[in-house]
């Protein structure tokens, strides 16, 4: 396995056990680079640049599936893409999720504001409103 794979493994190994020592805090690390029959089958030529291609794959393969769905995801054969092609289908499929986050908490915000009106127009507190609500329902 090339060094430059090993270190980066070291690294990130370091940086989790390091994260891991807050309190209430815990970070997943990679398999030890001792590990020859893991990164052998993972990374076949055992080089940093294929590691970094195969992550760059499936976090485009990720982002698709959460963004969109896993069946768009599988749609497309990511090995035959370009590392710029992966990395624009990654930041769209992140720019797509943060425009759903940011629709879900504008609406969340829409029903708080109906629900205080609401309340308000009844003359009563919204803890009582959302009892009536749940026992109506």
């Amino acid at each position: 396995m090339e060094q430059a794979l090993i270190d980066y493994i070291n690294t990130q190994r370091k940086e989790a056990e390091e994260f891991s020592k807050q309190p209430g805090c815990w970070m997943g690390s990679m398999v030890s680079p001792e590990d020859t029959t893991y990164w052998n089958e993972r990374v076949p030529s055992g080089t940093l640049a294929e590691f970094q291609r195969i992550e760059l794959e499936e976090d485009a393969y990720y982002a698709t599936a959460d963004a969109y769905s896993k069946s768009y995801a599988r749609s497309f054969n990511f090995s035959t893409m370009s590392d710029a092609q992966l990395q624009e289908m990654l930041k769209d499929a992140c720019d797509s999720m943060e425009r759903e986050r940011k629709w879900a908490e504008e609406e969340e915000k829409r029903a708080k504001e109906e629900e205080q009106k609401l309340a308000e127009s009844l003359g009563i507190d919204i803890p009582t409103l959302q009892r009536w609500m749940k026992e109506a329902a």
